[in-house]
């Protein structure tokens, strides 16, 4: 077998496998409403928010949308979750909840409070502070760009 043949096998087999197991890349949000108005949150977790709705061609206005959200509570929380023998912090638990409700354009009242939650645990180092410092900043953006997927995708599948 040449190595050309070889290679060409091997990308197929790749290729295969890839579209085998199911991937595909996460798409835009398929809502039935072209505008949301949102009120409420901290400041970055709706500007992340406000960034994926816009990257899913939705309209955000300061007032009048489509679609009302209020953003309740959005809360980060941080605990510590085990202690070392010399009774040093070992691990930490960061607990991030945001609770909302969304009101329709024709709906006179807000519809029901919606609670999620997602919970992540790191090891802590007394040692590397600066990189356990970066590893719960991470941490936390993905507990937030999860979050927002999770709230994005239970507005789009509401009626309006």
């Amino acid at each position: 077998m040449t190595t050309s043949i070889r290679n060409q096998f091997l990308m197929m087999l790749a290729m295969i496998s890839l579209i085998a197991c199911g991937f595909q890349l996460r798409g835009g949000i398929e809502a039935n409403f072209d505008s949301i108005s949102i009120d409420g949150g901290s400041a970055g977790f709706v500007k992340q928010l406000k960034k994926r709705l816009r990257q899913s061609s939705i309209a955000v206005l300061p007032t009048g949308g489509e679609v009302k959200l209020e953003i309740v509570d959005d809360l980060l929380n941080k605990r510590i979750l085990s202690l070392n023998s010399d009774g040093r912090i070992s691990e930490y638990e960061l607990n991030y909840r945001v609770s909302y409700r969304v009101k329709g354009q024709n709906d006179s009242e807000w519809g029901q409070l919606i609670n999620n939650e997602v919970r992540r645990q790191y090891t802590y180092d007394d040692e590397n502070v600066v990189a356990k410092a970066l590893e719960e900043e991470k941490l936390i953006k993905g507990m937030r760009d999860e979050l927002i997927r999770t709230i994005t995708a239970q507005i789009s599948l509401q009626k309006v």
